[in-house]
């Protein structure tokens, strides 16, 4: 069993009371299995192997709330580390190095951002040569890892306006779909008709897992899923069904639950499942989404080959049934930070990486990441984390990518949410940034989403959720609140919409 001591100055900053999120990564930047604990001021991380790693930890910084940032790559020794400083130096060293790499693809740094990241530098380099003196190094360090963030700011701002310049050169458009997930059609006639709301999205999301279609055995209910269909195809949308199978607790039919364990029969069922729905809808469908989730453990029983035999089928059959309409597969935790205290032997990528080499036909593979949600969701972080995220999916599997998002406005309860998360929420900072709100949201879309239509591999970005006003699974995640209000995040993504996108 390997272990590594970490001296702690400031754990009130560490965003995880229980420090389930706190892990270490091996060189992939999948988690080691493990646990971790605080004694004495030190930080404890045990895990199986011996071998070094990085440490990854959700901080709470000032003026953004909490993200998940690491350290470089520590291996074992008697001797404790200091956090704070290794922090620094992690985040400093991964802005240089990302900086460096899109330097020599061409990126044109400009002043503000080559000063400030010499300030961070300069921040960690005083803290790195005082650890003798651990409050003054401390205090050091916590300013460059405040400097490291802006400076990450900064570079994802630069990177993104620079490569989409470059993208719509000539007044070209972008032919990356922006869409959403509505689970049922408009109604004008309770005055949501949504227009202009809608406008921005040139596909549509149609859920249409097993538990919407036969919430009760044997009895398929497909009104709500005519209708929303209906209403795409009329209003010149695209239409994408599914997820198909969605392997999350609260996606499941409760009637489903009576044959846990019996793969056999699961399998029969959920197969049927996929083929009434493909019968019923093909023709009027232009992207099937056959599976989402299909990392998540602990659902009916279903171990990970089980799960994985089982989307291979249901992709056989989707393609069997309607050859010619592209078939996408869907992940969610695609960090795996669920795999260091969960037992599991895939992490989301390994999941992607062994369908697609089973040459199925499928057309793409699709992340989600439902940011800032406890405890299935992902922990926020930096937008050049979320740049390199996606680069190593396109350079693994070699397949176009649908990005599907969700992030929380607002903290607290949420009667109208089915699911079991919560939103991420500590103590807010002296910048007042740890809470969730419809700005912070907003920020969120104007920071991140600008890197991800920036990457030529990102064919399809969906908004998972648009109502909070309906039930939804996630708390307030959606574009319209509970009081059937536009939040801003709806304004930026139209923004972004008229920018770039055709």
């Amino acid at each position: 069993m390997g272990l590594m001591r970490l001296n702690v100055r400031c754990p009130e900053r560490i965003a995880d009371a229980d420090l389930k999120r706190v892990y270490l990564a091996g060189p992939d930047d999948l988690p080691y299995h493990g646990r971790s604990y605080l004694a004495g001021g030190v930080l404890h991380v045990e895990r199986r192997e011996d071998a070094s790693g990085a440490l990854c930890v959700p901080w709470v910084l000032d003026d953004h709330g909490p993200w998940m940032i690491s350290t470089t790559t520590l291996m074992e020794r008697e001797r404790p580390y200091q956090l704070e400083v290794e922090l620094a130096r992690g985040i400093v060293f991964r802005v240089r190095n990302q900086m460096a790499a899109w330097q020599m693809l061409g990126l044109t740094a400009p002043d503000d951002l080559t000063t400030l990241l010499a300030e961070a530098t300069t921040a960690f380099s005083r803290a790195a040569v005082m650890q003798v003196d651990p409050p003054a190094a401390v205090a050091k360090a916590i300013e460059a890892i405040a400097l490291g963030a802006e400076a990450s700011l900064r570079l994802a701002e630069v990177y993104a306006d620079q490569a989409l310049a470059v993208r719509t050169a000539g007044g070209a458009r972008l032919p990356t779909l922006l869409g959403i997930r509505m689970g049922a059609p408009p109604d004008p006639g309770k005055g949501l008709g949504y227009g202009e709301q809608l406008e921005p999205f040139s596909i549509i999301a149609v859920p249409s897992g097993w538990k919407d279609v036969e919430p009760t055995e044997s009895r398929r209910e497909w009104a709500d899923l005519d209708a929303t269909v209906k209403w795409a195809q009329e209003n010149r949308r695209r239409v994408s069904l599914g997820p198909l199978l969605e392997f999350s607790d609260s996606r499941v039919p409760e009637w489903a639950y009576l044959f846990e364990g019996e793969t056999d029969t699961l399998s029969s069922l959920m197969l049927a499942h996929v083929e009434a729905c493909v019968k019923r809808y093909r023709g009027r469908v232009n992207l099937w989404n056959v599976a989402g989730r299909v990392n998540r453990s602990r659902v009916l029983g279903l171990t990970d080959e089980q799960r994985l035999q089982l989307v291979a089928q249901a992709v056989r059959r989707v393609r069997e049934l309607d050859p010619g309409t592209p078939v996408t597969v869907c992940f969610d935790q695609p960090w795996g930070e669920s795999l260091a205290t969960e037992s599991g032997d895939l992490a989301a990528i390994e999941f992607a990486d062994a369908l697609e080499r089973a040459d199925l036909g499928i057309a793409g593979f699709g992340v989600e990441l439902n940011v800032g949600y406890l405890p299935d969701g992902a922990t926020p972080r930096s937008p050049l984390a979320y740049s390199q995220l996606l680069d190593n999916w396109s350079l693994r599997l070699e397949l176009p990518l649908l990005v599907m998002l969700t992030v929380p406005s607002s903290g607290g309860p949420d009667k109208l949410a089915t699911g079991k998360g919560k939103p991420l929420e500590v103590d807010a900072g002296p910048g007042g940034a740890a809470h969730p709100s419809p700005d912070s949201q907003a920020e969120w879309v104007r920071s991140v989403l600008p890197v991800l239509l920036a990457k030529n591999c990102v064919q399809v970005v969906l908004w998972n959720q648009l109502r909070d006003d309906r039930p939804h699974e996630l708390p307030h995640g959606g574009l319209i609140d509970h009081h059937g209000a536009i939040k801003p995040a709806a304004e930026a993504l139209a923004e972004l919409r008229r920018l770039y996108l055709g």
